[in-house]
């Protein structure tokens, strides 16, 4: 009996030490490079761990910590990876991934699984037991956000978080590129580092809806870093500076420039159909004269706006029929401005997906509350950028994929609509509790402001491990 006690608190001893245990005879190499970690790696359940800033940026990943909810979220080349400490799903491109074992803080350090981060951005992690050696060995992507693989037939269309402005890459199935704006001139740097990263040596055609610095201010980056074949404008008349530069450096450049006119076609793969919508007469403001494209990958549609605001949109109705607006995605008019987006022309186009582009904190109140209502009522999933970051969407012609930044679309799960009006609903759970509630909760009310943690949707707070309350029922 003594005997079996004793095998049995061996082999408890045994299990307990299979737990969570420092290891550093463990040696990690990426790309044939020693990494060094300021604590050594952590061995749990026979899963190595790894401190969470350092093997985020070896890697090459952007890296943004929500100390509220505990998650990291790393970017690299397109694509996304997020990770709850302490939960054992983590997401690539929107999609969970379960882990063997989750995030951790070990002696005040938060260390993630190293074999998911290397494998989420396409890397082969190899151990070897003899030399305990972990090697890291980056796929052969091209670099190009996101990092899922494009076959011939996947067309991508990045909404570029450039702030208070548009600039719209479209990537074609033949390998062709459009840009459609350029985002203000303080963006214009930012710009064309993403376009780098995307892969883009030169562009095809340079669309710029109109002379507005927030749309063609960096464009003059995007003139200057890359040979372009062709410039589409408006051909709507402004005095600015920045457009008296911007035509002066495509003369200089000697590059093909052409006015847009109402049902021309762009030719530049002939999987897509390319149809410019408008401007079709001349209107009063730069605004109601922008350029407004309509691409067609197969099934998949695309509404490109502009600024276009209400008066261009009743013209667009009185000229095309339902099928020619009717769009899968569409780009919100004029940064989700009350004077774009009418209820008709909304109706119209129906899309199930809405993006809009803007900057945080904005001047002008973008987007405009009662914008977000008619698109939320639709049923239309909406993205911003100054919310989302980057958007990139992904058309094999029958269906698209979203990829973001921070997935967190705006959608009947994080809005309240009383009266007319759209709020967004926040959630706070407490970090010593796994509930979440709502802020006028009698629970809620009691928490702590130190033990606060806010979500922004149910998905959220249930991502990070919570359930709802049984008394505010969220």
């Amino acid at each position: 009996m003594k005997k079996i006690f004793i095998l049995l608190l061996v082999l408890v001893l045994a299990l307990s030490l299979c737990g969570t245990a420092t290891a550093s005879d463990i040696s990690v190499k990426l790309n044939g490079s020693q990494l060094s970690f300021d604590v050594p790696p952590t061995l749990d359940n026979g899963r190595t761990l790894v401190p969470l800033r350092a093997i985020f940026e070896a890697i090459g990943a952007d890296v943004k910590w929500d100390g509220d909810t505990q998650t990291v979220t790393a970017t690299k080349d397109g694509t996304v990876v997020a990770l709850t400490i302490g939960s054992k799903t983590a997401y690539k491109n929107n999609g969970p991934v379960e882990l063997d074992v989750p995030g951790k803080i070990i002696n005040q350090r938060t260390l993630v699984p190293l074999r998911f981060v290397g494998e989420a951005f396409g890397s082969n992690v190899v151990w070897d037991g003899n030399t305990r050696t972990i090697t890291i060995t980056s796929g052969s992507g091209s670099g190009s956000p996101p990092s899922d693989p494009p076959t011939k037939s996947k067309m991508k269309a990045h909404f570029i978080d450039v702030g208070q402005g548009d600039a719209i890459l479209i990537q074609f199935p033949n390998g062709k590129s459009m840009l459609v704006d350029g985002g203000p001139r303080t963006a214009g740097e930012k710009l064309v580092s993403y376009l780098k990263k995307a892969g883009i040596t030169s562009i095809d055609i340079v669309v710029a809806t109109h002379p507005h610095e927030d749309h063609i201010g960096g464009l003059l980056n995007v003139l200057n870093n890359f040979p372009v074949n062709k410039v589409i404008d408006s051909g709507y008349p402004h005095t600015s500076k920045t457009y008296e530069d911007y035509l002066s450096l495509i003369d200089q450049k000697d590059i093909s420039f052409e006015i847009a006119h109402a049902f021309n076609s762009i030719n530049i793969d002939p999987g897509v159909k390319i149809t410019i919508l408008h401007p079709g007469t001349t209107m009063a403001d730069s605004n109601n004269n922008s350029i407004v494209l309509k691409l067609q990958h197969n099934q998949v549609g695309f509404l490109l706006t502009g600024d276009a605001e209400a008066e261009a949109e009743k013209y667009l109705m009185e000229r095309t029929d339902a099928t020619t607006l009717k769009s899968d995605i569409l780009k919100v008019g004029h940064h989700g401005s009350r004077t774009s987006t009418s209820d008709a022309f909304l109706k119209k186009v129906s899309p199930s997906t809405s993006i809009i582009m803007l900057g945080e904190d904005n001047s002008y109140g973008h987007p405009h509350s009662e914008t977000i209502t008619k698109l939320v009522k639709i049923g239309s999933e909406v993205y911003q950028t100054n919310v989302n970051g980057h958007i990139v969407v992904f058309s094999d012609g029958n269906k698209v994929n979203v990829f973001t930044v921070s997935d967190k679309p705006i959608s009947s799960d994080s809005v309240v609509i009383e009266g007319g009006e759209v709020t967004l609903q926040r959630y706070v759970g407490s970090i010593k509790s796994d509930k979440y509630h709502y802020p006028s909760c009698r629970y809620a009310q009691s928490i702590n402001p130190e033990n606060e943690t806010w979500f922004n949707s149910k998905s959220d707070a249930q991502t990070a491990g919570y359930v709802p309350c049984g008394v505010c029922k969220p």
